[in-house]
């Protein structure tokens, strides 16, 4: 995987880890849930086009929203993408209790993405793949297996809520996606309401590597900066304009001058080493932002759903993440 590609989604690769055993594909039909009325239904995307000829009953998601749109909506997959490190089940806070029946799969994704094998063997009818990062190399041998959807605008770009609303389209439940995009649009809309301090504040989002680097997020159209926006919090124009392509730029620590900003996030990836290395460090400590207490370090749980925000783990944030960004952006010089 090119490092880039791995900074621009701060470390993306962490969400989609190691399989789950070899067992045999359940027979879960789960999907036919899905809106068979609506049907057949076609959906264009950037890669090509998916024709869903009658409501699918054996949905593989490859992506965190896909598979947390598809639970929000009552459809459970045959197979979804593990979520690592976050707990020992393999999947997140958010999206474990609604999984009350058949278990689904949990899949692979190496460096060049899931195990075609894996997949073909679950029998696919869908295939939800607007949120998967790799889509770009898998998409010519998945759609062969089964309707694919990829992304509308890129990889790490569409918007959860036009993801959400796109596999609800693609279960036959365009009416129950709308209007779960709603109801959650307008919690959010409530966070300026209820933590006015964070109305324009600027904010740094990162990533902090082993070896003392710090990846950041630069680009408006990226799906965290979308959401941390979307609580009035704004993303610098010194962020913007940081030098490479894609969602993030990867600074060394003596660049560090330019995350002092009103509230600054920091993922750690759980390891106590790497956060002590850079704590210690007194370029980083020297940063007003940190010594005012409008510092943030977030664990696992806290950084996933801000990086990936779905219809499952918005509420999540506005409920836990929340209150410690705003309490950050209420910190005054001491």
């Amino acid at each position: 995987m090119r490092r880039m590609a791995v900074t621009a989604a701060l470390v993306l690769s962490l969400g989609t880890a190691a399989a789950c055993g070899d067992d045999e594909p359940a027979d879960n039909t789960s999907g036919a849930e899905a809106g068979a009325g609506a049907f057949p239904v076609t959906i264009t995307h950037k890669l090509g086009t998916a024709k869903i000829d009658s409501a699918p009953k054996r949905i593989v998601a490859l992506g965190e929203v896909d598979q947390d749109a598809l639970l929000a909506l009552g459809v459970t997959p045959v197979g979804m993408a593990e979520l690592t490190g976050v707990q020992p089940d393999g999947l997140a806070p958010w999206s474990a209790p609604r999984l009350t029946g058949e278990k689904p799969k949990l899949l692979k994704a190496g460096e060049a993405g899931f195990n075609l094998e894996e997949i073909a063997a679950l029998r696919p009818d869908l295939i939800l793949a607007a949120g998967d990062f790799y889509i770009d190399k898998e998409y010519g041998k998945l759609s062969k297996l089964a309707p694919t959807v990829a992304y509308q605008t890129g990889p790490a770009e569409d918007a959860w809520q036009q993801i959400t609303m796109q596999v609800a389209k693609a279960v036959g439940k365009s009416d129950e996606g709308g209007a779960l995009v709603g109801r959650l649009d307008t919690s959010l809309a409530a966070v300026k309401t209820q933590h006015p301090e964070l109305n324009g504040k600027g904010f740094a989002f990162t990533s902090m590597f082993p070896n003392g680097n710090i990846g950041v997020m630069k680009a408006d159209g990226d799906t965290s900066v979308k959401l941390l926006k979307q609580f009035g919090m704004v993303l610098p124009e010194p962020l913007k304009k940081l030098p490479g392509e894609g969602f993030a730029a990867e600074l060394s620590m003596e660049k560090i001058s330019v995350l002092d900003v009103d509230v600054l996030l920091s993922h750690y990836n759980d390891d106590p080493a790497t956060q002590k290395k850079i704590e210690g460090n007194k370029l980083f400590a020297d940063l007003a932002v940190v010594k005012r207490g409008s510092y943030v370090a977030l664990d696992l749980k806290s950084f996933w759903p801000l990086r990936t925000p779905t219809p499952l783990s918005v509420p999540y944030v506005i409920e836990q993440i929340v209150p410690k960004i705003a309490k950050a952006a209420a910190a005054k010089p001491a």
